[in-house]
């Protein structure tokens, strides 16, 4: 409180200290020495892990990718969603939900409109608050619904899409060198050897399953069979298609949507 009102009673100043302080930056990894001395860490002995807001899971899958829009403030954003929600029974009436187009469609979750009786879809699986009521505390859950929703929603395979697109053409000469690179812009480390592995193997998996005879690529890499997505240069659409796939499973882990 002193520090707060020392300083002009600057929040941004505040946040800035609380973030960059050594407590708040430490790991929150588990030890039998932290457990003796601080069983339910109420002296803060580690620093917490748990999974990030709803509105930030979405931001966080935009901003891995490169596709988010940081333009602050403005009218709401529409997303995807499906049109049955906006009809009865599903919904007390029919309502008009416009999808957005373009850059808008990539703002972050905090300008998602959202119906008091029909909350959107993809940050209601991660315990959004629905409107209803005040909200001082927000639940977490862990829900099989959640994994779901980051490996399918479409939203968020546009943003393996694009992640995938990004890692070929800027990621590295190999496939080493690329994985690295996706695993570092969803975790913000290095894979350990061990999963590098794993991600290696799934990716020769993935090229085994399209470039056998019958695979189609094109659903995975595009939205649509009229509009292909523009392919980086030298890159074929089962190459794509593959580290497309690869993407959705980094974009999946537990890790990429937890604060550590």
């Amino acid at each position: 409180a002193v520090e707060l009102m020392d300083n002009g009673w600057s929040l941004k100043r505040l946040h800035r200290l609380i973030v960059s302080s050594a407590t708040y930056r430490q790991s929150s990894t588990v030890t039998p020495e932290l457990v003796a001395r601080d069983p339910n860490n109420r002296l803060l002995a580690r620093g917490p892990r748990y999974r990030v807001d709803a509105e930030l899971v979405r931001d966080i899958a935009l901003a891995s990718s490169g596709l988010l829009n940081p333009k602050v403030g403005g009218p709401s954003v529409y997303p995807p969603a499906p049109a049955f929600l906006f009809q009865r029974p599903a919904s007390y009436g029919p309502k008009v939900w416009a999808f957005d187009e373009g850059a808008d469609k990539y703002r972050r979750g905090l300008y998602t409109f959202r119906f008091r009786s029909v909350p959107y879809p993809a940050l209601q699986t991660f315990d959004s608050p629905n409107g209803d009521i005040a909200c001082a505390r927000r639940s977490r859950s862990n829900s099989p619904l959640q994994a779901l929703t980051t490996l399918n929603e479409p939203l968020f395979v546009e943003c393996a899409r694009a992640l995938a697109s990004q890692t070929v053409a800027e990621g590295g000469k190999d496939d080493a060198e690329r994985i690295r690179f996706s695993f570092r812009r969803c975790v913000a480390r290095e894979p350990q050897a061990e999963e590098a592995q794993v991600l290696s193997s799934f990716l020769v998996a993935q090229r085994e399953k399209f470039a056998a005879a019958g695979a189609d690529p094109w659903p995975l890499i595009c939205e649509t069979e009229e509009h292909p997505s523009e392919l980086p240069g030298g890159v074929t659409p089962a190459e794509l298609a593959a580290w497309t796939a690869l993407s959705r499973v980094v974009l999946n882990l537990d890790e990429t949507i937890t604060k550590e």
